[in-house]
């Protein structure tokens, strides 16, 4: 029985989500990036169970039809997947799209730094210098 309440509670952690009711930002849509960002992570990998959406809208207060919404996207992505009876998984091809998601995350971030930097006159060897002045700045504390 152990075993068992251990397993749930590690799938239970790694799924947890932090949704703000408040936020302009529809709540589907904040399940859905949250759970993308725990695939691309590593921290959701391949064939790993997430809670089922009574489960999941239970726990937040809300509707379940919005946590259904949120899976029902992400299983178009390809994603997850649904298992008849047995619950909703993450899919074995979620490792490879959820590398593609943080690529192009952290390549859309790049773009808006770069674009703020242009906008403040710095020229391309400065926009380089701060990016390794960065670099090294993030290795000295093993970041």
């Amino acid at each position: 029985m152990r075993r068992l309440y251990r397993s749930i509670d590690t799938v239970h952690r790694q799924t947890s989500l932090k949704l703000e009711t408040a936020s302009p930002i529809p709540i589907y849509l904040q399940i859905m990036e949250q759970i993308r960002q725990r695939i691309a992570a590593g921290t959701l990998p391949a064939e790993c169970e997430l809670p089922s959406v009574r489960a999941l809208a239970s726990e937040h207060l809300i509707n379940p039809n919005t946590v259904a919404r949120a899976y029902l996207e992400l299983e178009r992505e390809g994603l997850l997947s649904k298992r008849r009876g047995a619950g909703t998984y993450v899919s074995s091809s979620a490792a490879r799209l959820g590398a593609e998601y943080a690529r192009r995350t952290v390549r859309d971030l790049l773009d808006k730094a770069l674009d703020a930097g242009a906008e403040f006159g710095f020229t391309p060897e400065q926009i380089c210098e701060l990016v390794d002045e960065r670099l090294a700045a993030r290795m000295e504390i093993g970041v």
